[in-house]
């Protein structure tokens, strides 16, 4: 009689590790990361340097559905500054450019796309946005530091500055 039970707690048990064991499609593509876990990979890669690697994980997060403008806002801007930082200066102009259109207040998004024109030298247009950037949020110390800054290089160079002129406006190309 004992015996008799065995049997049939041997299948079950078998049958349950065989069920919980990962299946050969799980283990070869994981889960995919939620919001949080993949923002948290990308800023590390961008950390370490691995600019390519922040700009795949930060590209994901815009590809998903169901972001909040917000979402897709700040996941442009994070890819933007990952490019920034790998020298690809004109996509990171477009990526704060395409945060921009997701959220056209977005003061960090248009602060950085002007601190990305300045180092292009299109001093006239980083101008634009770094002003406005501080109309935005105008108890930003960084914001206003870099829009003095900017003035004073472009007073010394012989630039009229244009307190009435508008940001630029930059149509990124199709992703």
């Amino acid at each position: 009689m004992k015996y008799s039970l065995l049997i049939p707690l041997a299948l079950f048990f078998g049958l349950a590790i065989i069920w919980f064991l990962p299946k050969p499609s799980e283990a070869q593509n994981p889960p995919a990361l939620n919001l949080v876990e993949t923002v948290e990979q990308g800023y590390l890669a961008h950390r370490r340097g691995d600019y390519d690697k922040a700009i795949e994980l930060y590209t994901s997060i815009i590809k998903r559905r169901g972001l909040t403008v917000k979402e897709r806002a700040v996941s442009y801007l994070l890819r933007g500054e990952a490019k920034r930082d790998k020298g690809e200066l004109q996509e990171a102009v477009y990526d704060f450019t395409r945060a921009l259109n997701q959220w056209p207040n977005y003061p960090q998004a248009i602060f950085f796309r002007g601190q990305v024109l300045v180092a292009m030298d299109k001093l006239n247009e980083a101008y634009a946005d770094l002003a406005r950037a501080v109309e935005l949020d105008p108890n930003r110390e960084s914001y206003r530091t870099h829009l003095a800054l900017l003035e004073k290089r472009m007073t010394g160079a012989g630039f009229l500055l244009d307190e009435k002129a508008e940001p630029l406006v930059i149509t990124p190309p199709p992703e």
